[in-house]
């Protein structure tokens, strides 16, 4: 049997946390290692401690045996972009859920959903695709999350929230129960969202207001 290893999407800030991050869950769970990465940029990483090989851009990736490519990209849209062309070439890919991080034995996280340090997905709670879900973030009971999204630090959707797909959520973004929030919407750090929120619509400050 292959021995399985994660090849990194993306080697910018994000990724750094991330590398940090399946650093944990291989202790913890024997999880897959991190050994490689994908950027435009082969330098990306210079500078810093971290020992892994470059294995080229995402438009020249071709599957290897035993690979599974973790996505570490934190703007929804060009996340997207990157997964579907990927897939076309045959790609797997992997998640990480944190081993702090906790989950509800009833919420379903979908492929490819990156879950940080201290953040709680709770009771029946529905996370798409592609997710990214940043340290100490809270997803409420009965929430839907859509694909691609991402949420900063210290994001709270609070129960029965419903999150189209690809949006954006800025550090400490508060959503209160029932909100439905459109697809490829941003919201801005600290913003306190009340009422719906149409798609592809920016909003901030709090309450918040539209851009």
């Amino acid at each position: 049997m292959t021995k399985q290893f994660i090849t990194l999407v993306g080697a910018g800030a994000f990724a750094r946390e991330v590398i940090n991050w399946n650093e944990d869950a291989v202790k913890a769970s024997g999880a897959p290692a991190i050994t490689g990465f994908l950027d435009t940029n082969p330098g990306s990483l210079d500078g810093f401690s971290y020992r892994l090989q470059y294995r080229g851009s995402t438009e020249a990736y071709a599957p290897a045996e035993g690979e599974l490519l973790l996505v570490a990209i934190g703007d929804p849209a060009a996340k997207q972009r990157v997964v579907a062309s990927l897939r076309e070439r045959g790609a797997r890919f992997a998640s990480l859920v944190h081993p702090s991080s906790v989950i509800a034995g009833s919420a379903r996280l979908g492929e490819g959903v990156v879950v940080c340090p201290l953040a709680l997905v709770s009771a029946d709670a529905t996370v798409g695709e592609f997710v990214a879900i940043n340290a100490m973030s809270s997803i409420g009971h009965d929430v839907v999350l859509g694909a691609y999204s991402t949420l900063s630090a210290h994001v709270d959707l609070t129960g029965r929230v419903q999150v189209g797909e690809c949006c954006f959520f800025g550090t400490g973004a508060k959503v209160l129960p029932g909100v439905r929030i459109g697809a490829r919407a941003k919201i801005g750090a600290g913003s306190l969202i009340m009422r719906q929120v149409q798609p592809e619509t920016v909003m901030y400050a709090a309450p918040a207001k539209k851009l």
